[in-house]
């Protein structure tokens, strides 16, 4: 009779061990689990004038910070048409906006949402942004309606952890390639290798 109750109690431990072991396996993927959205590919300023985009400021003349950059957006691994975009500045940004679920729906697999709605560019000095020209473009329609709602009534809509925007940034690098990714909390540039 002992004999049996051990067995058993035994047993029970090692099914709750092994939920466990499961369990926390399952959070690590889903709090770490990253999806690339853009490839960015710098490059050096054309020497002929590189027609921009209606909505583009128009890069200085003579400036040693003008660059261009050449989007691949990423839908489930596939890519996209690339658009360019002429550039100025030290760094780029890319930013849009996040809806971030309750941590327990993530956990049974809902994922974070989010829409790329910026594409800009950044000097190293305070100064700098303030005096010298930027360049700014809106991805994807920019924020839109439906996002500019989310943020007013996000305290009335269940199981909305958070809706905010978040962007990243890096140093303009030509000849070089970037992944942009989205995590569960927000975007992150991170270096292509070369293979």
């Amino acid at each position: 009779m002992r004999l049996r109750t051990l067995f058993w109690g035994i047993a029970s431990l090692a099914v709750v061990a092994a939920l466990g072991v499961l369990l926390s396996l399952r959070s690590y993927q889903v709090f770490t689990q990253e999806e690339r959205v853009l490839i960015v590919r710098c490059e050096a300023a054309p020497k002929s004038a590189m027609p921009a985009p209606k909505s583009a400021m128009p890069a200085p003349k003579g400036s040693d910070h003008s660059f261009q950059l050449i989007l691949t957006p990423m839908t489930r691994g596939s890519s996209h048409v690339p658009q360019r975009f002429r550039m100025v500045g030290d760094q780029w940004t890319v930013g849009g906006e996040i809806l971030k679920w309750h941590p327990w729906l993530n956990l049974v697999g809902i994922k974070s949402c989010h829409k790329l709605t910026r594409l800009s560019s950044r000097y190293l000095r305070a100064e700098e942004e303030l005096t010298k020209p930027r360049s700014a473009y809106d991805l994807n329609g920019g924020s839109g309606l439906f996002w500019q709602w989310l943020h007013r009534a996000q305290r009335w809509i269940p199981f909305v952890d958070a809706v905010y925007g978040n962007s990243t940034y890096t140093m303009v690098q030509p000849d070089t390639e970037w992944g942009v990714y989205v995590s569960l909390f927000g975007y992150l540039i991170r270096p292509i290798r070369s293979q």
